[in-house]
């Protein structure tokens, strides 16, 4: 009798894991088949608005099958959806040591990012001390983790979690962020050094990019898709599915397009914007796109702009 009971439990648990194994999809998962990065968007839609980009190699977590061909899942404290098609499983299972993004401690300026478990393995990159490294999964005595684009396993003694003592200045600020704290604008520096070249003018309410923490108090960001810096005190974490972009102009249309006063098909139209016409002050929006024409601000269908 014993024996009969024990085969059901191990039947019950082993039918509980079927769901996920048949859709292919694992609580720890590795982006995989994309040039660089892949989007972690709002809603299981490709036309929905980037959260955050995660890279080639780097993993997320708590995952699950969604609509559309997407995976729900967690990166960087953000919950969005990445397709399925760029996502394999690892040799992490559902058991997993999942640990919150780990900040480099107890070295004397750096610790190595091997590309194995094994302190004889080729290093990768050095990882200076107070720097943070995320997607982490601890592995025995190795963390595996992400720094910089890179994927490698760093000695779990030399890490603790980036959210107990002291963290460098923006060490959490990835996503979208939006710019405060100034009276007009704030400077897109060309390196972390308020004496850098300045690359733009970002205004006051403006939405970036953060790519985490550089120093100087500075954050890497990525604005109208040029890369640069900004100091951490004129950002402020947001979540509301804008990414700032270049001028846009209308194409994939046979005349002209509808500049709407609200993101809606059936909202009142504001404007007729003509084929080849530029917008500016351009911010995305799920599958619209917030922009100016001859001084009215609406919104477009985002399928009818390309980069102008």
């Amino acid at each position: 009798m014993k024996r009969f009971l024990c085969v059901l439990v191990c039947l019950s648990f082993v039918l509980g894991l079927m769901p996920a194994l048949a859709s292919g999809v694992s609580p720890v998962m590795e982006v995989t088949k994309c040039n660089s990065y892949v989007s972690l968007r709002v809603s299981a839609d490709t036309s929905s608005a980037r959260l955050v980009k995660v890279h080639l190699g780097e993993l997320v977590t708590n995952c699950e099958s969604a609509a559309n061909g997407f995976v729900k899942c967690s990166f960087d404290g953000q919950t969005g959806y990445i397709l399925e098609k760029y996502l394999k499983t690892t040799s992490e299972s559902a058991f997993a040591d999942v640990l919150p993004n780990q900040q480099v401690t107890k070295c004397n300026s750096w610790v190595s990012l091997r590309k194995d478990p094994s302190t004889t393995a080729q290093r990768l990159a050095k990882v200076p001390l107070g720097a943070t490294v995320k997607s982490c999964v601890r592995e025995g005595e190795f963390v595996k983790c992400t720094y910089s684009g890179k994927t490698g396993y760093i000695l779990a003694k030399y890490l603790k979690n980036a959210s107990s003592g002291s963290t460098p200045a923006g060490a959490d600020l990835y996503g979208e962020a939006r710019v405060v704290n100034c009276a007009k604008y704030v400077s897109l520096r060309a390196t972390p050094d308020t004496s850098s070249t300045r690359l733009q003018k970002v205004p006051l309410g403006a939405y970036v990019i953060a790519k985490g923490s550089a120093s100087n108090g500075f954050v890497q960001v990525e604005y109208k898709g040029e890369n640069g810096y900004i100091l951490s005190a004129y950002l402020k974490k947001t979540n509301t599915g804008n990414i700032a972009l270049a001028d846009q102009k209308v194409a994939g249309c046979e005349n002209w397009v509808s500049l709407r006063e609200t993101p809606s098909t059936s909202a009142y139209r504001l404007a007729k914007v003509p084929l080849g016409a530029k917008v500016t002050n351009c911010v995305r929006n799920g599958a619209f796109v917030h922009c100016t024409y001859n001084g009215q601000s609406g919104y477009i269908l985002a399928k009818y702009l390309v980069k102008a």
